[in-house]
């Protein structure tokens, strides 16, 4: 495989970074609009769960490292990028890092989760998936009373944000722009890029555990994450410096 990257570690931080800012910002600034019909309103929420989406992946680049060259400054960038989902970022950040250490072992791996027996269980599944983790880690004694402090902060700061937006923009407005967006974007995000992009749930050669999709459109649109396999084998690149790996075989998103 051809590793030479496409931009550098420096542009790479500082694309993400501005990446996120745009996300969460444009994520929150959203509620202030308000739909006037049901095809606004349609539109509104899919456009809100892409963005919510976006910030997620942006929290994903911070787990590896790619928003600066301090623990701490990826900790504060992936603090911020997860605000909008109301997931603490410490219980994302462990349950991921273990996720690659032990992909697809059950028992093992928080993510291995998702290898669902029954097609109609994955979406119930993605929507309890971040549940999941905090019980997991919570069980296997992964968490620190640190961990447990920030979590119960990020969780109050979260709910004062939203609060403030619902003051402004009322709670009607929120409510029903968070619940349907919340949903969608668990079942796009973990069926997507959890159930298919690990299909099959190998446990043999860590280039067989997880797959690709060979599509350069969703690769741009999923920042990265469609290059899954890619991701796992090489988790020190930046999604944008993974797009010399973007095989164009046909027109539709496949996964290899």
């Amino acid at each position: 495989m051809n590793r030479t990257a496409f931009i550098s570690r420096d542009h790479a931080i500082v694309i993400n970074r501005v990446t996120a800012l745009a996300a969460v910002l444009m994520t929150l600034g959203s509620y202030f609009w308000q739909p006037v019909s049901a095809v606004h309103y349609i539109g509104d929420v899919l456009l809100r769960t892409y963005l919510q989406f976006v910030a997620g992946v942006m929290a994903h680049e911070c787990v590896h490292g790619h928003f600066g060259n301090s623990k701490s400054s990826n900790r504060w960038w992936g603090r911020f990028a997860m605000l909008p989902m109301l997931v603490p970022y410490p219980i994302f950040r462990k349950e991921h890092l273990q996720h690659h250490a032990t992909t697809n072992i059950p028992g093992q791996d928080p993510d291995e989760f998702m290898n669902a027996r029954r097609s109609w269980e994955i979406p119930l599944r993605a929507i309890a998936l971040p549940f999941h983790w905090a019980l997991w880690l919570h069980k296997n004694g992964r968490l620190t009373r640190h961990d447990r402090i920030e979590n119960r902060v990020s969780l109050l700061i979260g709910v004062v944000v939203y609060a403030l937006i619902a003051y402004f923009a009322g709670i009607q407005r929120v409510v029903l722009g968070f619940i349907p967006v919340a949903l969608l974007h668990s079942v796009f995000l973990w069926y997507t890029f959890a159930a298919k992009t690990h299909e099959g749930y190998s446990t043999g050669a860590p280039e067989s555990r997880s797959h690709n999709y060979q599509s350069r459109l969703f690769y741009w649109f999923s920042f990265g994450l469609s290059l899954h396999r890619t991701h796992h084998l090489n988790p020190q690149l930046a999604w944008v410096q993974m797009a010399g790996e973007v095989q164009t075989l046909s027109p539709t998103d496949q996964v290899a």
